[in-house]
């Protein structure tokens, strides 16, 4: 139950090997890569040309090529027919399948096929697309002119006059057309159709007044229309909209030759994973340094599996290897990969740390002691019995379904959850509220949630103190393991001595032995937190600010009543909902009160059961975590397969 040991390895091979023990490191599963190109104290050597960064090459941009080509005609079939997914496909392990059985299928499959003929379709219904937009264009421009009878080309056969089409502001209309009445003598104006904003009009004018027509318009800010169809705007319009469906129902042959692909679906998700852990293992070289004929490989690895990593070299290249291991030098402590060793039961909880920060690998492994508080605090504020039965129930389908061991972590947090749940509720005599109770059964129960409150109130409380105070201890275990006793003395044990006296003293145990310690602790405090100031007023300043610390303490202790307020509000909102359904007159109630009930207390099961989640990662987070905890650790990601659509063994 701690932090895995890790060591850093150095590794010299044949470079012609390199394939092979990458093959190998990578079905090992137990080596995170360290970026030789990366590293500071190399830089020298290389630009001396001692050693060569190792690029991945043309290769690599094959690879990527097919990589783009895979995915492209997964997107373009999910584009227009997507992955129907079952409703519980949560609960749905990957398909496996070896590392040699995927090239087998890869080689044997025409995914290249596949992709000359999506890519084919989605060039044509781009193309088609095209062609829909700029009918659709065409039709925006004529739609203004409906009203026009004539073909507009048909005005090119006018000899002795011209006709003028176009648009002026509508804040113009009256003063323009009333001009071009009085002035005009051998014309003819029609306004074909009026907008909020526009006029637009035709002008059919004699020869002898074209120059005074267009000038009048130009006063008005006229702006000209032309166009050279040979129907009518209406026709046009009818025209363009029967090509139109013409081009979709094109579309919807092509969609369906697509949808008699979707059987290769299952194929291109083979070839994806083949083709991106063969990048993968090229990328991996990104990481290494060479010379003419050797590489130099670095990184991490459990010492626990030093031997396995010997033998996996081995076996893949016989005796023409080099490798040394060194142990954690203090300067790397903040670069060494955090992977997370429990018992079955902390196991289950390490998510929530995650979701925080890992630990450095100076640190401890806070696992063990927040699982069990994540285990009491939950159930605490969730705290009914009947709720717990349906995530136990829920939970123990999702382990029986589900073998993917990072998933079944979750799971088995959340029936470990649900059993706490079902103590709590057990405790406090709830069984989905009160419901027991409308059919005359009356629940044991060790404490009342409505007669008890204050004793539930103190025994939150009580939690929340030993929560803090295993904290502190943890904090004094790391720093005395570091050498810094003082710091523990100053920084724990006064806090201790502060903490216990006033405890004591609101308990009234001990007699003045409480007001004594507090005494003492306070003092202790004023003298040593400031201890790191450079001046007396500093020390004094910080000794202060120190002995005011004392509240945040007692806010942190404070803050586990939300044990007792989210419990109440579980099980009074469980209460109020089994009033509602009671209410309800008969005989509907027997139809109405199933359906109300499965769904009112599912939706007080959600809301509360996220409440209680995320409350009592809160209570770790900001009330234990920062008496002892720095985090900023990485997770260990050991080099190894791609397994994004399917698990490679």
């Amino acid at each position: 139950m701690a932090i895995v040991k890790m060591n850093k390895f150095t590794l010299l091979s044949i470079k012609s090997d390199k394939d092979k023990l990458l093959s190998a490191l990578q079905k090992l599963q137990k080596v995170q890569f360290i970026n030789l190109q990366a590293e500071e104290k190399l830089e020298d050597d290389i630009s001396n040309k001692s050693l060569l960064k190792y690029n991945v090459g043309e290769e690599y941009e094959g690879y990527e090529q097919c990589l783009s080509k895979i995915t492209f005609s997964l997107d373009f079939i999910n584009k227009f027919f997507p992955e129907k997914k079952p409703l519980l496909s949560m609960l749905q392990d990957k398909k496996e399948i070896t590392i040699n059985e995927l090239e087998a299928i890869v080689k044997a499959c025409d995914w290249h096929e596949v992709y000359e003929e999506l890519k084919a379709k989605e060039i044509s219904l781009s193309d088609l697309d095209n062609k829909i937009n700029s009918l659709k264009g065409e039709i925006g421009e004529m739609e203004s002119w409906v009203s026009l009878d004539v073909a507009p080309s048909s005005f090119k056969q006018l000899k002795a006059s011209k006709a003028i089409l176009g648009t002026i502001s509508k804040q113009y209309e009256s003063n323009a057309l009333k001009e071009l009445e009085e002035k005009l003598n051998y014309s003819y104006v029609e306004v074909l159709q009026r907008t909020n904003q526009d006029l637009y009009i035709l002008v059919i004018t004699h020869n002898c007044e074209i120059e005074l027509t267009e000038e009048i318009l130009k006063n008005y800010g006229f702006t000209s229309f032309t166009s050279d169809i040979k129907n009518t705007p209406k026709e046009y319009i009818e025209n363009n909209l029967r090509q139109i469906e013409e081009i979709r129902a094109e579309e919807k042959d092509i969609i369906a030759a697509v949808a008699e692909l979707q059987d290769k679906r299952e194929e291109l998700l083979f070839a994806y994973e083949y083709y991106n852990n063969l990048i993968t293992k090229l990328r991996a070289a990104n990481n290494f340094l060479k010379t003419r004929n050797v590489i130099a490989i670095s990184g991490w690895n459990p010492v626990d599996a030093n031997d396995e990593l010997k033998r996996a070299i081995e076996e893949a290249i016989g005796a023409d290897y080099y490798i040394e291991f060194e142990q954690i030098r203090e300067e790397e402590v903040e670069q060494v990969p955090i992977k997370l060793k429990n018992n079955k039961f902390g196991a289950s909880f390490e998510g929530v740390i995650e979701m925080y920060s890992m630990p450095t690998y100076s640190e401890v492994d806070p696992t063990p002691i927040l699982s069990i508080f994540y285990f009491l605090f939950f159930g605490m504020m969730l705290s009914d019995a009947g709720y717990g039965l349906i995530i136990v129930a829920a939970a123990s389908f999702a382990l029986y379904r589900v073998k993917d061991e990072e998933k079944r972590k979750s799971y088995k947090m959340f029936l470990l959850a649900g059993l706490s749940t079902v103590i709590w509720g057990a405790i406090y005599g709830g069984w989905f509220g009160d419901l027991p109770s409308y059919f005359g059964i009356v629940p044991p129960k060790l404490l009342d949630s409505t007669g008890d409150i204050t004793t539930i109130f103190i025994m939150s409380l009580g939690f929340g103190i030993v929560h803090i105070f295993i904290g502190l201890g943890i904090k004094a275990y790391m720093l005395i393991k570091a050498g810094d006793i003082k710091a523990a003395i100053y920084d724990v044990l006064t806090w201790y001595i502060t903490l216990v006296g006033i405890l004591l003293a609101i308990l009234g145990i001990g007699g003045k032995l409480g007001l004594i310690m507090i005494v003492v602790g306070l003092i202790g405090l004023l003298l040593t937190q400031g201890r790191s100031a450079p001046t007396v007023a500093g020390k004094i300043g910080w000794g202060v600010y120190g002995v005011y610390g004392i509240t945040s303490y007692l806010g942190d202790i404070v803050s586990y009543s939300r044990l007792l307020a989210l419990g109440l509000a579980t099980g009074f909102i469980a209460n109020a909902l089994n009033l509602i359904i009671s209410l309800i007159p008969s005989p509907y109630k027997y139809v109405l009160a199933p359906f109300l009930f499965v769904g009112l207390h599912t939706f007080n099961l959600l809301v509360n059961a996220l409440g209680s989640y995320v409350h009592a990662a809160r209570l770790q987070y900001l009330e234990f975590f920062n008496k002892f905890y720095e985090g900023g650790g990485k997770k260990f990601t050991p080099y190894s397969f791609s397994n994004k659509y399917i698990k490679i063994k």
